[in-house]
C-alpha cells in the first residue's frame, strides 16, 4: 500500500507544479501586454518644416541652354581645340622625324648585308666575324632606338594629354566660380534659398516651373561680365 501513495504524492506534486507554472505564465501574460511600446520620436520638428517650406523661395538654371550660350564657355572650347591640334602636330611631326631616322638605320643595315652577302666568300675567317658583329650590332642599335622612339612618343602623347586636362579642368573651375559669383550677387535682389541646376541630359530635377527658370538673366548677365573684361583685356594690349 504505501507504494500507492508515495506515487500518487509523485503525481499529485507535477499537477501542482503544472498548475504553478501556468499561473505564472498568465500572470507574465497580463502584466505585460498591457504595456505599449514606446513610439519612436522624431527630431525633426514638423512644425518647424511648414514654416521653412511656406517661406522657401527656389529658382534654377538651364545649364544645358548656360552652357550652349555663355560666351566664356564657347572661347574656352576653341582654345581647347586650339591646343588640341597643336599638340597632335607635335606628336606626328615627332613621330615621323623618328620615323624617318629609324628609316635611315634599316637602309644602312640592309646595305650592309647586301655588301656582306656578295663579299663573305671572299673574306678570312676573323674580317667575317667583324662584318658579321657589325651587322648584328647595327640590327641591335635599330631595334633599341625603335622601342625607344616609341616609348618618346607615348610619354609625348601623355604629357601633352595631361596639360589639356589641366586646362580643360582650369576653364571648368574658372566657368563654375563665375556662375557662382554671379548668383551670389543676383541674389540679393531675390533672396532665393536654393538656385538648383536643371539639365535635360542629367540631373535629379525631372520638372520645373517656368516662372521659376532664371537662365536668361544668367546668361545676359554673365556674358555682359565677360563682354566688359574682353574689352578691358583688348584696351590693354592697345596701350
Amino acid at each position: 500500500m504505501p507504494p500507492k501513495l508515495n506515487g500518487a504524492m509523485k503525481n499529485l506534486s507535477l499537477i501542482i507544479n503544472a498548475i504553478l507554472a501556468v499561473a505564472i505564465a498568465v500572470l507574465f501574460y497580463f502584466q505585460f501586454s498591457d504595456k505599449q511600446p514606446e513610439a519612436r520620436k522624431n527630431t525633426v520638428d514638423s512644425s518647424v518644416i511648414d514654416s521653412v517650406s511656406s517661406k522657401l523661395k527656389i529658382a534654377y538654371v538651364n545649364q544645358d541652354s548656360l552652357w550652349d550660350n555663355y560666351k566664356l564657355i564657347e572661347d574656352l572650347q576653341a582654345e581647347l581645340e586650339v591646343e588640341r591640334t597643336k599638340s597632335e602636330r607635335k606628336v606626328e611631326q615627332r613621330s615621323a622625324l623618328l620615323e624617318k631616322q629609324l628609316e635611315q638605320m634599316a637602309r644602312e643595315l640592309q646595305t650592309k648585308a647586301a655588301a656582306f652577302e656578295q663579299s663573305a666568300q671572299g673574306m678570312n675567317e676573323v674580317l667575317r666575324n667583324n662584318k658579321m658583329q657589325e651587322l648584328q650590332s647595327l640590327q641591335q642599335n635599330a631595334q633599341a632606338f625603335s622601342m625607344e622612339a616609341e616609348q618618346e612618343v607615348g610619354q609625348l602623347q601623355q604629357s601633352l594629354q595631361s596639360k589639356l586636362l589641366d586646362k580643360e579642368l582650369a576653364g571648368t573651375t574658372k566657368v563654375s566660380n563665375n556662375i557662382k559669383a554671379f548668383l551670389k550677387d543676383y541674389n540679393k535682389d531675390y533672396g532665393f534659398n536654393f538656385v538648383l541646376a536643371f539639365s535635360d541630359q542629367a540631373g535629379g530635377i525631372l520638372l520645373g516651373d517656368p516662372a521659376l527658370d532664371v537662365t536668361a538673366d544668367v546668361i545676359v548677365g554673365l556674358n555682359a561680365i565677360y563682354d566688359e573684361e574682353q574689352a578691358a583685356k583688348e584696351a590693354a594690349n592697345k596701350k
